[in-house]
């Protein structure tokens, strides 16, 4: 199979699994609400973010929006070397998925729909998990792997 269309095909699962959820915690949990999945260890937590990662930029909608599409931007540029590997286009689909699933919220609704909540750490989606998933996979195959592959 091309390996574009993998990509995509990644990147499309991300999103899609990424804005059913947020869709089931808006249509299920009132905002503010929170809910014991594995108790006192996972909960639900419907929480608005207008921010960025960590509640950092609150109402710097417009600005982080434009971060976005210039992240998506660079990752189409580096598409061939994002999906040289199956490591790497693995990576790559989570990374563009995810900043897609919280670029989708922020352009139609105006804020982040977060509700993954362990308590010890800020509220996230799973749009925020994809995209440092994805981060990392691509930051260990250069650290680690891509001298040795281009040899």
């Amino acid at each position: 199979m091309n390996r574009n269309v993998v990509f995509l095909t990644v990147a499309f699962f991300v999103t899609f699994a990424d804005q059913l959820t947020k869709y089931l915690v808006r249509q299920k949990l009132a905002v503010g609400a929170s809910v014991p999945v594995i108790d006192r260890i996972v909960y639900f937590s419907h929480i608005k973010n207008t921010g960025a990662a960590f509640g950092i930029l609150q109402n710097g909608r417009i600005f982080i929006i434009v971060i976005g599409i210039i992240s998506l931007i660079v990752i189409l540029y580096f598409l061939d070397f994002l999906t040289s590997t199956r490591f790497l286009l693995l990576g790559s689909g989570f990374l563009f998925g995810g900043i897609i699933g919280n670029l989708l919220d922020r352009i139609f609704i105006g804020h982040v729909t977060d509700f993954i909540d362990f308590r010890i750490w800020p509220v996230f989606n799973l749009a925020d998990s994809f995209v440092n998933i994805g981060t990392a996979m691509i930051v260990i195959y250069i650290l680690f792997f891509y001298g040795k592959a281009h040899s």
